[in-house]
């Protein structure tokens, strides 16, 4: 894994194309999301960056935790 830092919305805007391009009601597990994200950016990310940005994504109404590590967009919503 790579030491050098993202800019800012990078792995925000992976993880709102894996969500994308899967469909605007498919639920995706945490390491559905993960695996997109590293083919996304060509690289792991930590977890903790993906869970950082759905736990906003949620309080922000764009995504929607459907149970414990699942997640889909909120009313087909694309940003």
């Amino acid at each position: 894994m790579s030491t050098q830092r993202r800019s800012p919305g990078e792995v925000r805007d992976a993880i709102m194309q894996v969500f994308k391009s899967s469909g605007p009601k498919k639920v995706l597990s945490l390491p559905e999301i993960r695996q997109g994200v590293g083919l996304i950016l060509d690289e792991a990310v930590p977890p903790s960056s993906v869970r950082s940005y759905l736990q906003l994504a949620e309080k922000h109404g764009v995504l929607e935790r459907v149970a414990r590590g699942q997640y889909r967009l909120r009313g087909g919503r694309s940003s």
